[in-house]
C-alpha cells in the first residue's frame, strides 16, 4: 500500500541523527577496504576503493539508522520513511528514463557542457569495477538519497515549512551533493534540482519507493549513457 502521509515520529533531531550517523559510517567503510588492501599487500588507487567505500558506506549508514530509529521509536524504519509499494508501481519505472530524455534535451537547450569524469571512466573501462558501479548506481546509491532526502528529510520539512519550500530545501542540497562530479556546472546543477524537484513531487504523491523506482530507473538510463558513449570514444 502507499504511504504518502509525513510519519508523526519523525522530527528535525532524526535529520540530525541520520546527518550524524554519517560521520562512522565514512571512517568504518574508509577503514575496513584500506585494511583490507594493507593485508593483502596491494596499493589501491582511486577506482579500487571508490565502489566498495561507497557500498560499504551506504550499507553502515542504514544499519545505524535502523537502530538509532527502532532505539528512539520502536517503529520500523522503511514502512515509517513512506517506503510501501505505489499502485501501478510499473509507471514509475518509466517516468525514470522519461526524466532522462527530458534532461538530456533540457542540457542541450542550456548549452551544457560534457563535464570529463576521470574516476567513472576508470569504473567503466575496469570490468569488475562496471559491475560494481553499476550496482551502486542503480540500487544503493538512490535508494539511500531517497531515504534521506524523500523519506525522511521531505515529510518534516513539508509539515515546518510547507510542501514548496520542502520541495526546494530538500532538491538543492540533493544537487549541490553531486556538485563536484559536474564540475559545479551550473546547468547541471539546474538539472538535477530540477530532477529532485520530480522526485519530490512523485514522494508526496505517490509515497518513498514511488520516487525511488524512478530514481532508480533515471540512473538506469544515465548508466546507459556513460556506457554507450565510453564504447562509442
Amino acid at each position: 500500500m502507499e504511504n504518502t502521509e509525513p510519519s508523526p515520529f519523525w522530527g528535525w533531531t532524526d535529520i540530525v541523527i541520520a546527518l550524524g550517523a554519517m560521520l562512522p559510517a565514512v571512517l568504518v567503510s574508509g577503514g575496513a577496504v584500506f585494511l583490507v588492501y594493507w593485508l593483502v599487500g596491494v596499493k589501491p588507487v582511486s577506482k579500487d576503493i571508490a565502489m566498495p567505500s561507497q557500498l560499504l558506506f551506504y550499507g553502515l549508514w542504514v544499519l545505524l539508522l535502523w537502530g538509532a530509529f527502532r532505539w528512539r521509536h520502536g517503529k520500523p524504519l522503511f514502512a515509517g520513511l513512506g517506503f510501501g509499494l505505489p499502485e501501478n508501481y510499473w509507471r514509475f519505472l518509466v517516468y525514470g528514463p522519461a526524466l532522462t530524455v527530458f534532461v538530456g534535451v533540457a542540457g542541450s537547450v542550456l548549452k551544457a557542457k560534457e563535464v570529463k569524469m576521470p574516476l567513472i571512466d576508470e569504473l567503466l573501462a575496469d570490468p569488475v569495477q562496471r559491475v560494481l558501479f553499476f550496482v551502486f548506481a542503480v540500487t544503493f546509491g538512490p535508494v539511500c538519497e531517497e531515504l534521506f532526502f524523500r523519506g525522511l528529510v521531505l515529510p518534516v520539512a513539508v509539515r515546518s515549512l510547507g510542501k514548496v519550500a520542502a520541495l526546494v530545501l530538500t532538491s538543492v542540497p540533493f544537487a549541490l551533493i553531486h556538485g563536484p562530479q559536474y564540475s559545479w556546472s551550473w546547468q547541471h546543477l539546474l538539472l538535477l534540482t530540477v530532477a529532485g524537484l520530480v522526485f519530490g513531487v512523485l514522494r508526496l504523491q505517490s509515497g518513498t519507493a514511488a520516487a525511488t523506482l524512478t530514481h532508480c530507473t533515471y540512473n538506469l538510463a544515465m548508466f546507459g549513457g556513460f556506457f554507450l558513449n565510453g564504447r562509442n570514444n
